[in-house]
């Protein structure tokens, strides 16, 4: 696979996962809502994206897998959203095979005031035309 080949499969999963995590929608004021979306390559790349709102500024967010194996991420990016609720989108990377068909990924998000909010998302089969051996929505 070429590099340029990388580059877009990259790209197609990355907008593919943004626009499934970008549907989190607000369920109540107090509460922080979260989606996480999540791509796993062959090549090892992990990406997950998770779209958060809450009443307050949102920090962090981290990854379990199947409930007991925190996921260490090689980088955690966030992007404050332009609307209601605090949205941040965050990026997290990792470059370890993370996940596989039928686990479930965690994501937990939290805010300054300490408060939690989480999503979890079973991971399937991926796409191995593209390389990706497991997607997770």
């Amino acid at each position: 696979m070429t590099s340029r080949n990388t580059k877009r499969t990259v790209v197609i999963a990355v907008l593919i996962a943004g626009l499934v995590a970008g549907l989190a929608t607000p369920v109540a004021a107090a509460d922080i809502t979260a989606l996480v979306a999540a791509s796993q390559f062959s090549s090892g790349l992990f990406i997950a994206l998770v779209s958060a709102t809450g009443p307050s500024t949102l920090v962090d967010a981290q990854l379990v897998v199947n409930n007991t194996t925190p996921i260490v991420p090689a980088s955690v990016e966030s992007y404050l959203l332009n609307g209601p609720r605090n949205a941040t989108l965050f990026k997290i990377v990792s470059y370890t095979q993370v996940v596989k068909p039928g686990d479930t990924l965690t994501a937990i998000v939290t805010d300054v005031t300490a408060t939690h909010g989480a999503d979890s998302a079973v991971c399937g089969r991926g796409a191995p035309a593209l390389h990706i051996t497991s997607i997770c929505r």
